[in-house]
């Protein structure tokens, strides 16, 4: 049972994690109205705490090892709240990007915190995937809800949707009461410092199926963001920040399944032939997404991409969770996070400045060939992966 209440605060504090960018798609519009910004400053404003998300993480990994994860992460999630809050108060731009670059200095003291203590308590195998399972859950669940109660709280008052962050303190709460290990239970437990994170990239060179997950994460937090950011437009923008926010309740709601049927069956045959499907049907729904002309068609779309992402987002950590030898699996933790982080960055103001200078058709064909370019690369990396292991199944030749 304490074991269970432990994992459930840190699902929570991911959950807060997510908040940033998906409580803003559906009411982007609305808040750049209320900014009196163009609809791309929002795009920007994901930019500026994703920006500081990756320069943050390798700082805050080594600060990690001397003060301990737990008070990176009760720090990270009072950050977090801090940044997130200031459009409450001021309506400055420049102000309103600095605090969402707070924001992603205190988020890159989150997820990655969470992501190694999870690996640090359980054992490699099926615990810990199942664990893993689980924290993709929280995940989705976020991925469910943050964009329909952002469009849900935009409706009744625009600066609602940043009032949401202040959940970060009750995370911090919560958090600053666990009692958790601070090197880890295992014998062989890295410290993180900047040596260490040039040795995971060497490590990731010399083991393909880690830099292809990277990779892989990247590129998919490009897509997704950029669908995201997309939705509420396919239907021509004329509905309110609320009906924008039930887009996104199939995707969410696909993905939560997903992700607890893989909980609940933490091994999977020939995964390199199901990410592969899973890249495809994605690359698929987005090409969809630029021919979309009725609610149902959108809905649809957005359950595919749910589907996809259960299975992409669950099988990229697993293989990081893993593969990655105990000496970097926090370094590659941080990597495989800020890699996804990056992608966002990337994702979600490059969609909004081509669907405004190309239209709707042309960036969804545009994204869908960046998703279709990830099949055979990661399809024939996953199959050596598969061969490896069932030559080498002590994982001697890994370590």
């Amino acid at each position: 049972m304490k074991q269970r209440s432990w994992l459930l605060t840190l699902m929570f504090a991911s959950v807060v994690a997510m908040m940033p960018n998906a409580v803003l798609f559906p009411a982007e519009a609305d808040l750049a109205g209320r900014l009196h910004q163009s609809l791309g400053f929002v795009g920007w404003m994901v930019t500026a705490y994703a920006i500081a998300y990756v320069c943050a993480t390798p700082v805050l990994g080594m600060l990690s090892d001397f003060f301990g994860r737990k008070v990176v992460l009760v720090a990270g999630l009072c950050l977090f709240a801090i940044g997130g809050l200031v459009p409450v108060f001021v309506d400055n731009s420049v102000l309103i990007l600095a605090g969402r670059a707070v924001m992603g200095v205190g988020s890159a003291g989150i997820q990655p915190m969470v992501d190694s203590l999870i690996g640090d308590v359980y054992e490699p195998g099926p615990k810990r995937r199942r664990a893993f399972a689980f924290f993709a859950g929280a995940i989705a669940i976020a991925e469910a809800m943050m964009p329909f109660l952002g469009g849900l709280v935009a409706v009744l008052w625009w600066k609602a949707v940043f009032v949401l962050y202040s959940s970060a303190l009750l995370a911090a709460l919560l958090c600053s009461r666990l009692d958790v290990p601070r090197r880890g239970q295992h014998a062989d437990v890295e410290i993180l410092t900047f040596a260490s994170y040039a040795r995971s990239l060497k490590v990731a060179a010399r083991m393909p199926v880690l830099g292809a997950t990277v990779l892989g994460a990247m590129l998919f937090g490009v897509v997704y963001f950029g669908v995201s950011a997309m939705l509420p437009m396919a239907f021509g923008g004329a509905h309110n920040s609320f009906f924008n926010g039930v887009l996104f309740l199939p995707l969410g709601f696909f993905w939560v399944l997903g992700a607890f049927a893989f909980a609940r069956v933490p091994h999977v045959k020939n995964l390199h032939v199901l990410i592969s499907v899973a890249l495809f049907v994605l690359a698929i729904a987005t090409l969809w997404l630029g021919y979309a002309g009725s609610f149902t068609t959108i809905v649809s779309i957005s359950a595919l991409w749910g589907v996809g992402s259960a299975i992409c987002t669950t099988l990229f950590t697993w293989v990081i969770g893993d593969e990655s030898p105990d000496v970097v699996r926090g370094a590659m933790n941080g990597i495989y996070n800020a890699a996804y982080v990056l992608g966002f960055a990337v994702g979600a103001p490059l969609f909004i400045e081509l669907a405004h200078r190309f239209g709707l058709l042309r960036t969804a064909e545009i994204g869908a060939i960046l998703m279709a370019l990830l099949v055979i690369p990661l399809y024939l990396t996953y199959r050596q992966a598969v061969k490896v292991h069932a030559s080498d199944p002590t994982g001697a030749q890994r370590a």
